[in-house]
């Protein structure tokens, strides 16, 4: 095993330049893009339609950025997959948490489901207090710029 951590990368585009800060709009990929049955199929189609949010990352332009080029961005495997827990696991298990809870208490089902939407809403906020806290950590930090805005950098266009 390797002492080196996997990076996971990602393409983004700068759409905006706000002082020291630059505005990244990361590309939303799935498995949907590369499926023959794409066209066919209800999962690529919802795809679509709730996929069109935009993902805006802000982060420090140390690396005179310009509008419209695009860039490689990237954080660690490890960082992403403890952001993914955080914002996904805490939620869920606070949730089932105070719903057994309540359960054993000897409380109905629907102090149960109370419970369980409490947990939930509970669990979100201490995902989002924990992600927010880590500061840096869960940010995609610039890599490099894409190997066609070196090459049309350098023929001047």
């Amino acid at each position: 095993m390797s002492d080196e951590h996997e990076i996971i990368e990602a393409t983004a585009t700068v759409v905006a330049l706000e002082g020291d800060m630059a505005v990244l709009e990361a590309r939303r990929t799935s498995a949907c893009n590369g499926c023959g049955a794409a066209k066919g199929c209800g999962t690529s189609a919802l795809g679509d339609f709730f996929g069109r949010k935009r993902n805006l990352l802000h982060i420090k332009n140390d690396f005179n950025a310009v509008t419209g080029e695009q860039v490689i961005i990237g954080m660690p495997e490890s960082d992403l997959v403890l952001a993914s827990l955080a914002v996904y696991m805490l939620p869920l298990l606070a949730m089932i948490g105070l719903s057994l809870s309540a359960m054993a208490l000897g409380f109905g089902d629907g102090v149960a489901g109370l419970a369980a939407m409490a947990g939930l809403g509970g669990g979100l906020v201490f995902a989002g207090r924990i992600t927010k806290n880590a500061g840096q950590r869960f940010v995609p930090t610039y890599l490099r710029r894409t190997p066609f805005e070196f090459a049309s950098k350098a023929c001047g266009t």
